[in-house]
């Protein structure tokens, strides 16, 4: 495992192309239209971010996301192309704070700042064992 400072700066973009996984279906009316949802954005790009760092650390360790602020400027339908960034803008002890933004050609659909904490796989296999018991 790379020490995680070395982490800030680095930055990845990735297009995708938005499915229904992402689908607003909180309301039935509104469903019709095929919007996606906030959530469904972020997991793009909690989802870049995880496949950023996750090759820098070792097989024992586990990156998850445990803080979001997030800003959903405009709708965006399911089945568009969007480009997902993120870049890394600080480390600070286990947890890695990133700033990303979903952009549909030249209009900003979401944009967000979260912290994933890097933690090890075998702590949270012991939390699974002891709220399962």
């Amino acid at each position: 495992m790379i020490s995680l400072e070395q982490l800030v700066g680095k930055s990845q973009t990735v297009e995708v192309k938005i499915d229904e996984s992402c689908l607003w279906n909180e309301d039935q009316e509104m469903s019709l239209f095929h919007f996606a949802s906030t959530s469904g954005l972020c997991a793009l790009l909690f989802h870049v971010a995880f496949n950023l760092i996750q090759p820098f650390l070792d097989e024992n360790i586990v990156n998850v996301v445990v803080e979001a602020n997030v800003r959903h400027l405009n709708p965006v339908k399911v089945g568009e192309v969007v480009a997902a960034g993120i870049r890394v803008v600080d480390v600070s002890g286990n947890r890695i704070k990133f700033r990303g933004i979903i952009m549909k050609g030249e209009t900003k659909i979401l944009e967000a700042e979260f912290v994933r904490c890097v933690v090890s796989r075998n702590y949270l296999r012991r939390l699974s064992v002891e709220k399962t018991s």
